[in-house]
């Protein structure tokens, strides 16, 4: 009766040492299998662990197949027995684990990338652990697919975050470039056509990654928004097939254009706790009934609208344009028309907190101090400090020379501002 064998395999392998008899002693083993692990196939961990079913096994063959589980970095804990007649590893998952993110890697769509480097990486999924070892696995996995393309390509991996929550692991090739060669736009109207042709030309040389479709875009509907066309769309983005020249690789890109109508303003309106009368709102308004729907002076009126609520410490004013379309044509309009209602809802009312002058000797601050005049307790004014040097430059020769650069921090509970103004010796 072969003797019982259990041994325990974590993160950092540990290779027992055994005598020369027990050490070269083979099992028959009848059946080998795995628990712990539902997101991979028997097959695939018997692939990873290098073992075949029916063929006898040795103290060494176990530990280095556990070893080999251990080092793809997805388990925290392999443990393995043997009762005789039955080879058991139990997984313990190890936490971490992210989304495997492409950047730029045009040969394939996400979801066929992923299955390809799953045909590479038994026990990859379409998620990593962060310095792992099927972070490495994968990393190959992607050099040799793009080198089944013709391209020898240098990999990188790293962290990538939104608002500074980690969302997943970046691959990225750095080398070659990877460049859009050519931007093809349908549908643009002749009165349009130079403006949207300087974007596709700007665009040429460009990386091409994930987020060359939306900045296109992005950078569209900033031309059409100007010009009223609210309805605006870019559709059925796709690239052609990437081609290596010249050390780089260039991808074509082409979209359709959707105009829509054009708009004009049929109405502003101003409402909330408002810091201006309509009468002074209809003065300082950038945009007016009857002009296009230019998006940029919304934006402009908008800010004019703002401006007073910095000075008076609501530094969390909402202030919001909802628009309503009208697409029917009337006796006194030709239709596609827009009304914006602007509501405001100042919020709470910031106060002065604590001032840290950092960089200027004493006598300095004291002098900066002297015609500082908005203290501690004092309602923020936001645009205070932007003016500030350049108001008191006759007062303030000693800092002839010298910049300044701001931070303030808000605390949400108590509604107080802290602010801390870096001096350096340089600039006006």
């Amino acid at each position: 009766m072969p003797p019982r064998l259990l041994r325990q395999v974590s993160s950092f392998f540990c290779l027992l040492l055994l005598a020369p008899a027990l050490t070269a002693q083979k099992y028959d083993i009848q059946k080998i299998s795995f628990t712990g692990y539902p997101a991979a196939t028997q097959a695939e961990l018997m692939t990873v662990a290098g073992l075949q079913s029916g063929v006898p096994l040795g103290q060494p063959e176990i530990q280095a197949a556990a070893h080999k589980i251990s080092e793809t970095g997805l388990f925290s804990n392999v443990q393995f027995a043997f009762d005789g007649a039955e080879l058991k590893f139990t997984l313990q998952p190890a936490d971490g684990a992210v989304p495997a993110l492409f950047a730029n890697f045009p040969w394939w769509d996400n979801k066929a990338l992923t299955a390809a480097v799953a045909a590479k990486v038994p026990l990859f999924h379409g998620t990593v652990i962060p310095e792992s070892g099927i972070q490495q696995q994968v990393t190959a996995a992607l050099a040799a697919l793009v080198a089944e393309r013709g391209v020898q390509a240098t990999i990188t991996s790293q962290p990538h975050s939104d608002l500074g929550k980690l969302v997943g692991l970046e691959f990225r090739i750095e080398s070659p470039p990877i460049q859009i060669a050519e931007v093809r736009f349908a549908g643009a109207s002749a009165g349009l056509a130079e403006p949207v042709n300087g974007i596709a030309k700007a665009a040429v040389g460009k990386e091409f990654y994930e987020a060359t479709e939306p900045t296109l875009q992005s950078a569209l509907r900033a031309v059409y928004h100007r010009q009223g066309y609210l309805d605006f769309a870019m559709t059925k983005f796709a690239h052609g097939e990437p081609q290596l020249a010249e050390g780089r690789v260039g991808v074509p890109v082409n979209a359709t254009i959707v105009e829509g109508p054009q708009y004009r303003v049929a109405g502003l309106t101003l409402s909330g706790d408002a810091l201006m009368t309509q009468e002074e709102f209809a003065k300082r308004a950038k945009l007016r009934v009857g002009d296009v729907a230019n998006e940029d002076l919304l934006q402009a009126t908008l800010a004019e609208i703002a401006a007073p609520y910095k000075a008076k410490g609501y530094l969390r004013a909402s202030i919001q344009a909802n628009p309503t379309f009208d697409k029917t044509a009337h006796f006194d309009h030709p239709g596609n028309t827009v009304s914006y209602s602007i509501n405001v809802v100042p919020g709470p009312v910031y106060h002065m907190g604590k001032l840290t002058i950092v960089n200027l000797d004493d006598e300095r601050k004291a002098l900066v101090l002297k015609y500082w005049t908005m203290h501690e307790g004092d309602v923020y004014d936001a645009t205070y400090l932007p003016s500030f040097l350049p108001a008191n430059k006759s007062n303030l020769h000693a800092l002839d020379g010298w910049s300044a650069t701001y931070k303030q921090y808000e605390h949400e509970d108590t509604h107080l501002v802290d602010l801390t103004v870096t001096f350096r010796q340089e600039g006006p």
